[in-house]
C-alpha cells in the first residue's frame, strides 16, 4: 500500500513541474523566458540545435489556445533546422493569470505583442528576417504582421487562414447542418435550428441566441468530421498537453480557463468582430504560404484557396493535407515539419539571414 501511495505522490510531483529538454549541440539553444511584452508578463520558450538558424515564430490559435505543448510534441524535428520560438500569447498557457484585466484582451494589443516579440528576437539573435507561421487566429495576426512590417519575415505559413468572419461562419454552418441531416442526429439539429444561420460577421450577434449558437455549431462541426480528420474529440491532444515536459497539471488547467477568458472576451472587441482579409489585404511584399486540411471547415479551406489565387506575393504557394482538418500541423505532423523545410529552402537563398 505504501509502495502504491509513493507513486501516486512521486506522478503527482512529475506533472506538477515543468522544464524543457536539454540541448547539447555546441551552439543549440533550449532556455525557458517569462518575457515583460508590453506590461504583461508573457511565456516565451526557445529552442534549437543551431542558433545561427533561421528564426521559426509560431502565431497559436485562440485567442487563448496555446499550441507550446502540442508543437513540442509533433514538431520538434523542425529545431534541427530552425530556432523555434514558441509563445504563449498574452494570458494564455502558461503566460494565464487570474486576474488579468479583460480589456486587455483586444486585437491592437495582441498586434503590439507580435512587433515587440518580433523586434526582440531580430535583435537578440541578429537577424534581419524571421520565418512567421500562424494557426487559425494566428494566421490572422500573421497577416496583419506581414503587411505592417513586410521587411521583418523571410516567408509567411498561414495554418487553417482566418479569412472572413461572416463567409467562413456561414460556410462552416452550413456544412454542420448538412451533415447532421445526412446522419439524421436530433440533437445537433435541434440546436442548429434553434440558433439559426449566422447572419453577421459580428460574433456576439451572428446567431439567435448570440455566443452560445457559436459555442454550440463549433461542437457540433468537431462531433461531425469538420474540425479534424478521423477524430471526433480532442481526447489526445489534451493528453499529451498533460504529459507534456514543458507543461505541468496545473499549466493543463491555466490551458482551459485562458482559452475561455480570451474566447469569451475578444468577441466585444471591434476589431475582432466583421474582419474580411480578402477585402483588405490583396498584394504582400513577402512569400506567402497557404496549408489547409481538407477535412477543415472550421476555416473552411476552399476559401483559402479562393483567396490564394486572387493575391498577390514574391511567391505563393496553395498547399493542401488530404487527411488533415483545421490542424494539419498535429494531424500530418511528419509532412507539414517536410513541408516547411522545403519552404524555408526554397525562401532562404531570397532572404538575408
Amino acid at each position: 500500500m505504501k509502495k502504491y501511495i509513493f507513486l501516486l505522490l512521486l506522478t503527482v510531483v512529475c506533472i506538477s513541474c515543468s522544464s524543457t529538454k536539454r540541448i547539447r549541440t555546441e551552439n543549440g539553444i533550449a532556455e525557458i523566458n517569462y518575457l515583460d511584452i508590453n506590461g504583461t508578463k508573457q511565456y516565451v520558450l526557445i529552442r534549437g540545435e543551431d542558433r545561427g538558424n533561421p528564426i521559426l515564430l509560431f502565431l497559436h490559435g485562440g485567442p487563448g489556445a496555446s499550441a507550446t505543448a502540442l508543437l513540442r510534441k509533433y514538431n520538434k524535428e523542425l529545431e534541427k533546422h530552425f530556432t523555434v520560438v514558441y509563445w504563449d500569447q498574452r494570458n494564455a498557457g502558461k503566460s494565464y493569470k487570474k486576474d488579468f484585466p479583460k480589456d486587455q484582451i483586444k486585437v491592437e494589443l495582441y498586434n503590439r505583442d507580435v512587433d515587440f516579440l518580433v523586434s526582440y528576437l531580430k535583435r537578440r539573435f541578429q537577424k534581419e528576417k524571421l520565418f512567421l507561421v500562424g494557426h487559425s487566429w494566428g494566421a490572422r495576426l500573421g497577416i496583419y504582421a506581414i503587411d505592417r512590417n513586410p521587411d521583418d519575415f523571410m516567408a509567411y505559413v498561414g495554418v487553417g487562414q482566418e479569412l472572413e468572419a461572416y463567409r467562413g461562419e456561414l460556410l462552416s454552418y452550413r456544412y454542420t447542418l448538412e451533415k447532421a441531416q445526412e446522419g439524421n442526429h436530433e440533437k445537433a439539429l435541434k440546436a442548429l435550428k434553434e440558433s439559426g444561420a449566422p447572419q453577421s460577421g459580428d460574433f456576439t450577434t451572428m446567431y439567435k441566441n448570440g455566443f452560445w449558437g457559436l459555442v454550440e455549431q463549433k461542437h457540433w462541426l468537431l462531433k461531425l468530421g469538420g474540425e479534424r480528420y478521423g477524430r471526433t474529440n480532442y481526447s489526445d491532444w489534451i493528453r499529451n498537453i498533460w504529459l507534456s515536459r514543458e507543461y505541468s497539471f496545473s499549466d493543463l488547467i491555466r490551458y482551459g480557463k485562458s482559452s475561455g477568458f480570451s474566447a469569451g472576451n475578444i468577441i466585444y472587441d471591434p476589431d475582432f468582430n466583421n474582419y474580411n482579409i480578402p477585402e483588405s489585404y490583396k498584394a504582400f511584399e513577402v512569400p506567402v504560404f497557404f496549408i489547409s486540411g481538407a477535412h477543415d471547415y472550421n476555416t473552411p479551406w476552399a476559401l483559402v484557396k479562393e483567396y490564394h489565387a486572387n493575391i498577390k506575393a514574391p511567391i505563393k504557394e496553395f498547399i493542401k493535407f488530404e487527411k488533415s482538418g483545421h490542424s494539419p500541423c498535429f494531424e500530418e505532423p511528419e509532412r507539414f515539419n517536410k513541408e516547411l523545410i522545403r519552404i524555408l529552402s526554397k525562401v532562404d537563398s531570397k532572404n538575408p539571414s
